[in-house]
C-alpha cells in the first residue's frame, strides 16, 4: 500500500477495495469503511456523505482539524497514523487491530490498562492535543495484546490554532481524564478512587460554561447536516 496509491483513490475504488462499512453517515456523523489494498488494510472516513450543505460548509473543516491532530500525534503508539487525504472530505488513517472497550463482548478491564490509558492521554497532552471526546467511550478500543487505543480526533482541539483553543485546552484535557474515569466506573468500578469519582461527577463552572456553549454551536451544525440528500462520494 503506497501513499500514491491511497492519495488516489477514486469513489469506485474505494467501493472495490471496502471489506466492510465500519459506520453509516448519519446527519454530522461520517461514514467509516475500512479497506484493504495489497493485503495491507486502512480506514477511511468520509465527512462529505451527510449532506451537499454539510459536506461543503463543516465536513472539510472536520476533515482538517482531525488530519492536523493526528499528524502531531504521529509516533505516539495506538494512535492512527493518518496515511492519506485524497480530498477535502475524505481521511485514510491506519487501521489499529483493535475492538471497542464497549463492545458486546466487553472485556475485564485491569489496572494496567487504566495506567496505559492515561499514560497514552498524558502523551497527547504533552504534544499539546487534547482528543475531547474520550466521554464517548466508544472512542476507546482495546487490543488482542490488552493496551488501550484511541479513535476518532474530530473533536480534538490543539494549542496553538487560535486563541479561543489556548483558553478551552485545559478543560478539554479535563474531559478527556474524566472519559477515563466514566469507563472506570461502568467497567471496572473498584478501580475507582474517590477522588476520582469526585472529579467525575463535579464539573467546574468553567467546564459547565464550556458544555453549554459547544451544545450551542453543535446545534446549527447538526442543521446543516439534517440535509439528507445522498450525492454519493464527493468528486
Amino acid at each position: 500500500m503506497t501513499d500514491e496509491a491511497l492519495e488516489s483513490l477514486s469513489p469506485e475504488r474505494v467501493d472495490e477495495l471496502t471489506v466492510r462499512v465500519l459506520r453509516t453517515a448519519w446527519r454530522a456523523r461520517p461514514e467509516v469503511r475500512l479497506i484493504e489494498l495489497d493485503g495491507r488494510r486502512a480506514v477511511v472516513k468520509d465527512y462529505g456523505r451527510a449532506g451537499t450543505r454539510f459536506k461543503r460548509v463543516v465536513g472539510a473543516y472536520l476533515a482538517r482539524r482531525e488530519a492536523a491532530a493526528l499528524r502531531r500525534a504521529e509516533g505516539i503508539a495506538n494512535i492512527p497514523r493518518l496515511l492519506a487525504a485524497p480530498n477535502a472530505w475524505w481521511l485514510v488513517t491506519e487501521h489499529i487491530n483493535a475492538e471497542q472497550v464497549t463492545g458486546p463482548e466487553s472485556p475485564e478491564l485491569d489496572q494496567r490498562f487504566f495506567e496505559e490509558l492515561e499514560k497514552l492521554v498524558r502523551c497527547l497532552h504533552s504534544r499539546g492535543i487534547a482528543h475531547g471526546d474520550l466521554e464517548k467511550l466508544d472512542n476507546i478500543l482495546i487490543t488482542p495484546s490488552r493496551e488501550p487505543a484511541l479513535v476518532d480526533f474530530a473533536a480534538a482541539v490543539m494549542s496553538g490554532a487560535n486563541p479561543l483553543a489556548a483558553l478551552l485546552l485545559p478543560y478539554i484535557q479535563e474531559s478527556d481524564y474524566r472519559g477515563i474515569y466514566k469507563l472506570k466506573e461502568r467497567y471496572a468500578p473498584a478501580l475507582l478512587s474517590e477522588a476520582q469519582r469526585h472529579f467525575l461527577h463535579n464539573r467546574s463552572a468553567a467546564e459547565r460554561l464550556f458544555r453549554r456553549l459547544r451544545v450551542y454551536v453543535r446545534n446549527p451544525v447538526k442543521a446543516l447536516s439534517s440535509d439528507r440528500r445522498r450525492s454519493g462520494f464527493p468528486a
